[in-house]
């Protein structure tokens, strides 16, 4: 017994000598889901992270051409969303060109590349203080619905800018419905959107570009085939916001909870368009499932960082195009 005291005795003056650690609650971590209300069949929805909340959305069939809004941009895109092509067919002669087979059509990239985009030879900028606008004769495919019906062909000449205001000129490949247009910039947005439609308006257009970072939508970009073979498809995803400076780091080794604040350097940054893209969900068994093991970090939202993982690509109806993801600011 006088043994048992004695090691109890040396055992508590030991442990007196040491500082003990203060007991930490465990909490519970704040991820709250954020659902997207709007389907991404049907339309493009604009998303604020700095405050986890939606800014706008259009229906994705309202536009067919984005023209750069900012001084001296003179870049033109097509509605990545409707699967749209174009081509050039280095030919000013508007009334006869009739057949699409005047050219060889593509899309643009993906990657939201302003130099990569189809539309990009119909003003020469040699000269800079002196552009030369080339009228040369696009032919515009304007894409397909969701039930795979076409819009139909055009075609269309990017006459000049003046004053910050382009004139195009578009009509059917046939020269029926023959029109004239002037695109004003709106230099609160990335693009002004145009619709080639009933002889053209400016009916919808994007939020303001500081308003939003990154946007739910469809978008054509190219994928490799089970041959390798890179082949056009339609995705859903998501789309960077190019002018908000936003990075984007891909990790698949961490847990979600694990990735602090001080592991932000260590990955790989892409600030390409489609860096978050479509990735995070896998098409099989004719049902889409969300990659668990597959999350995001964004690098300088506003000046801050974040971690995302998207959770779901259903709402809970059982729709799909509904995509719930988790926020975290680091």
């Amino acid at each position: 017994m006088k043994n048992l005291i004695f090691i109890l005795s040396i055992f508590l003056l030991l442990t007196s000598c040491f500082e003990k650690d203060e007991y930490i609650v465990p909490r519970e971590l704040p991820y709250e889901e954020q659902n997207i209300p709007y389907s991404m069949y049907e339309f493009q929805t604009y998303y604020s992270i700095s405050d986890q909340s939606i800014v706008s959305h259009h229906d994705y069939e309202d536009w067919d051409l984005g023209f750069e809004s900012k001084k001296n941009g003179y870049h033109i895109i097509l509605n990545y969303a409707r699967f749209m092509y174009a081509g050039n067919t280095y030919k000013t002669d508007f009334q006869n060109i009739k057949s699409v087979s005047e050219t060889s059509m593509d899309f643009d990239a993906s990657t939201g590349n302003l130099d990569s985009t189809v539309l990009n030879d119909w003003v020469n900028l040699s000269n800079p203080e002196n552009p030369v606008f080339n009228q040369y004769v696009y032919i515009i495919d304007r894409g397909k619905n969701e039930s795979g019906d076409m819009y139909g062909y055009k075609k269309i000449v990017f006459e000049r800018m003046e004053n910050d205001t382009l004139y195009v000129h578009f009509a059917n490949l046939d020269n029926t419905e023959e029109h004239r247009y002037k695109i004003p910039k709106d230099s609160t947005t990335n693009c002004t959107l145009l619709s080639l439609e009933n002889g053209g308006g400016l009916k919808v257009s994007e939020p303001d570009k500081s308003s939003w970072d990154i946007c739910f939508t469809k978008y054509s970009t190219k994928i490799p085939d089970d041959s390798g073979v890179l082949t056009d498809y339609l995705v859903r995803g998501v789309f960077l916001n190019r002018s908000k400076q936003i990075e984007v780091g891909t990790d698949t080794v961490h847990a979600f909870e694990d990735v602090l604040p001080e592991m932000v350097d260590d990955y790989e940054y892409s600030n390409a368009r489609d860096a978050i893209g479509y990735d995070w969900k896998v098409f099989e068994e004719n049902t889409y499932t969300i990659r668990k093991n597959k999350f995001y970090i964004l690098r300088n939202v506003n000046g801050n960082n974040y971690k995302m993982r998207f959770t779901r690509f259903y709402n809970s109806e059982g729709e799909k195009g509904y995509p719930s993801f988790e926020l975290m600011e680091l």
